[in-house]
């Protein structure tokens, strides 16, 4: 499902969340470190994942709204294959304590929701001509993409690991 109306994308992204927080309530607290939950990673590891692909997110609205271009992470690390950068962010969190990974999966998720919220032009955020940084397609589908599917696709690895 790609939302069509920010408040369809709005509610999409908490409703994936909800989906994702009540899986992660049956994960033991021991178990958060546990390898192998998200093909190699932790359920953590995914969770900061899952972090930084909301900031990027965060980050290309704030660059829309400021009248900037909304740079995409291939952009960034000169590279569109997915797995180099979730590599690269793999090495970059893997060391930080659950805690501020969990504070940043849930912050992120606040930030995301309330800039989405006060996102002052709806037809911009779904035009997939207005920015052309984005190669043709909607912001919207990248704040999807980055948020609600990205969670649904890590809540059913996880939600198949604890099977």
């Amino acid at each position: 499902m790609t939302p069509s109306t920010k408040a369809d994308l709005i509610a999409g992204i908490e409703r994936e969340r909800e989906r994702l927080n009540d899986v992660l309530e049956r994960v033991p607290p021991e178990r958060m470190e546990e390898p192998n939950a998200v093909g190699e990673w932790s359920v953590k590891d995914a969770l900061a994942h899952l972090a930084v692909w909301s900031s990027r997110a965060i980050t290309m609205l704030f660059q829309a709204q400021h009248g900037g271009k909304p740079v995409l992470p291939s952009a960034l690390f000169k590279t569109s294959d997915w797995a180099v950068i979730n590599a690269a962010d793999y090495a970059e969190q893997k060391g930080r304590p659950l805690e501020l990974i969990l504070g940043d999966f849930d912050g992120t998720h606040e930030q995301l929701l309330l800039r989405l919220e006060a996102w002052p032009d709806e037809a911009a955020l779904f035009d997939p001509k207005r920015y052309a940084s984005l190669n043709g397609n909607a912001l919207a589908s990248y704040i999807w993409g980055d948020s609600g599917q990205h969670d649904a696709e890590h809540c059913a690895d996880i939600e198949a690991w604890l099977k």
